[in-house]
């Protein structure tokens, strides 16, 4: 069969392409009166766009898109330290003791010991440059810790006689030490003299195992009301074993008494006298004790001792020689 000449099929495929363009202006819009027909372009163009829907943009990812061979670390942050607690300052242990009372017809007055040391204590006194006393009752102190500012309250009872019943005077503290410092009525100020002078009267030796007296006498020009001390000896070698006012302070004249014997070796007493006078040589303490063993020297000492006239003055005295004795087997 015989091929169709080449030029044959080139008008055959161009006489095609003229139809088909014709035919694609035929199905063309026409173009609005006042527009170009690239407007009509633009329109077209803005139509198919509303029809498919926007692609989202696609959102960067941080320092990883720029480099993605950065170092980077997996771990959970670490959450922010808190803010470090204001460091609260805590106020220590009282360093007193209560000692005993004494009574006026104003109120109570406290005594505290402090070591060998016992001092009378009001409201607003300050102590030790950082202890207020803020409040002074019949069964507690109240103290102002200053450097804290924290409150401390140091409580004490009354002590009760044989037959139980409260005595206004005495005093002892709930914790530690106590030794009622009672009162007594006022009386007129005697005139003053000389310093008091005490000493101590007691037997040279004394045998172990069997008790001994010792007494400690005053001699005042001045009217002695109340007399709170304390009295130290060696526990090692001597054990009290009875206090008892001397006739100085006797049972018709003695506002009221008490003691505490601490196993350390010291004894607070606490003295007052309803109706006081001058004393010459008198009878102002008696204690008994008994040694334990043999020693050479057995001491008993006044570590502390206040003696109060009228109205709470205090009373000067001299020195008070330690007694001494030697207990043989």
């Amino acid at each position: 069969m015989r091929r169709p000449p080449r030029i044959a099929v080139l008008i055959v495929v161009l006489a095609a392409s003229a139809a088909w363009i014709a035919l694609d202006l035929r199905r063309s819009p026409e173009p609005t009166p006042g527009k170009s027909s690239d407007s009509v372009r633009q329109d077209a163009d803005t139509s198919t766009a509303a029809k498919e829907p926007a692609i989202p943009e696609r959102s960067t990812l941080g320092r990883a898109a720029s480099d993605l061979f950065s170092p980077h670390s997996w771990m959970p942050k670490p959450k922010p330290a808190a803010p470090a607690a204001p460091v609260v300052q805590e106020a220590p242990p009282l360093p007193f003791r209560f000692a005993g009372q004494f009574y006026r017809d104003s109120g109570a007055e406290v005594y505290l010991a402090r070591g060998e040391e016992i001092f009378p204590v009001k409201e607003g006194d300050t102590l030790d440059g950082q202890y207020k006393v803020e409040a002074v009752t019949a069964s507690e102190v109240r103290f102002l810790h200053i450097p804290s500012g924290t409150a401390q309250t140091m409580q004490f009872s009354a002590l009760k006689d044989e037959d139980g019943a409260p005595q206004r005077a005495q005093a002892q503290a709930k914790s530690q030490v106590a030794a009622a410092t009672p009162s007594a009525s006022p009386a007129p100020a005697p005139g003053k003299a000389g310093p008091a002078s005490l000493r101590w009267e007691g037997p040279a030796s004394a045998r172990a195992g069997t008790s001994f007296v010792v007494s400690l006498r005053v001699t005042s020009g001045e009217q002695i009301r109340a007399a709170p001390m304390q009295v130290r000896f060696d526990p090692a070698v001597l054990e009290s074993v009875s206090v008892r006012p001397g006739r100085y302070f006797a049972a018709e004249r003695t506002g009221n008494f008490g003691y505490r014997v601490n196993p350390e070796g010291s004894i607070f007493i606490g003295v007052s006298n309803q109706n006081p006078a001058s004393a010459s040589d008198a009878e102002m303490l008696v204690l008994t004790f008994k040694p334990k063993r043999a020693a050479a020297s057995a001491e008993i000492s006044v570590a502390s001792l206040n003696l109060q006239g009228a109205a709470g003055r205090a009373i000067a005295y001299s020195g008070v020689t330690p007694f001494r004795t030697t207990i043989t087997p």
